[in-house]
């Protein structure tokens, strides 16, 4: 109680330091906004870490030893089978649009780009672009998830929704949907699911490129508020240790931008490093 009272007691402080400082240096009102998300990012993350803990230690009863030492474990190297099209994935020709087209070419190096900014992670892109997603049959693109040496996941990529359904709108208005769906997320550190999720939210979501800090900062929040929800969740049913599932619909206009910039250097990351980044 002590403890919350003067973590409360630091955050009002600090809040009126930063008034008094907007004010003698006449700081923009959205950079003043950005520090206080930040401070709030801070202090979900701390209370999320306290609370994990505390229900690890309260209702814990199964024997997760072999999942820990996985967890524990060296890191999963990545073997992908990239699909060659959508056809020889599994999804039917009859099923297929523009829409699904133009997602499959563009996400073609996603998973050697999360592997590349996700260390302790290994996203496997699978040869199956036939699945269910969360309103129903989906077609896109597939990856098992590792945590080290443990398989805890999967990510899917399909089209999004709105405008990119008017097929004469489909090059101006790119849209796709990346539903994230982890299991075991109470064994892994917070930072490192934090950073998982921000990453997908920071490439998916629209990006301000004149001013990338308002971008990153919707980005952390969505994470911060969806380990929060699932914190919630386990809280709420702890016995059933419920599933950790995330999705983002959006332009995916950093994701392009990088994958662009790549190809304007001759990059190709399935043949420079096969879909891994080369780490000592």
């Amino acid at each position: 109680m002590i403890k919350k009272l003067g973590m409360w007691i630091a955050i009002v402080i600090a809040i009126g330091v930063l008034s008094a400082v907007q004010e003698r240096l006449s700081v923009p009102n959205y950079i003043v906004g950005l520090a206080i998300l930040g401070l709030g990012a801070i202090v979900i993350g701390f209370q999320i870490e306290s609370r994990v803990r505390a229900l690890e230690e309260r209702v814990d009863r199964k024997d997760y030893s072999g999942i820990i030492n996985q967890l524990n474990g060296v890191r999963h190297k990545p073997r992908h089978q990239q699909p060659e099209s959508l056809e020889a994935g599994g999804a039917r020709a009859s099923d297929i649009e523009s829409a699904h087209h133009m997602v499959f070419e563009d996400f073609r190096w996603f998973g050697a780009l999360l592997n590349r900014h996700l260390p302790d992670w290994a996203i496997e892109e699978l040869n199956d672009t036939r699945f269910r997603g969360d309103y129903g049959p989906a077609i896109g693109r597939r990856y098992n998830v590792w945590y080290r040496a443990c398989q805890v996941g999967t990510i899917q990529v399909s089209k999004g929704s709105g405008r990119l359904l008017e097929r004469e709108r489909v090059e101006e208005e790119r849209s796709a949907r990346v539903e994230l769906d982890l299991n075991y997320l109470r064994f892994i550190p917070y930072q490192v699911a934090h950073n998982f999720v921000y990453q997908i939210a920071l490439l998916i979501g629209a990006y301000d490129f004149e001013d990338g800090r308002v971008s990153r900062a919707k980005a952390d929040a969505a994470a911060a508020g969806s380990l929060g929800g699932h914190l919630w969740e386990v809280v709420r049913k702890p016995e059933s240790g419920p599933c950790f599932d995330f999705y983002v619909d959006g332009p995916y206009d950093l994701l392009k931008h990088t994958f662009d910039h790549w190809k304007t250097q001759g990059l190709d990351p399935m043949v420079e490093w096969p879909g891994d980044w080369e780490r000592d």
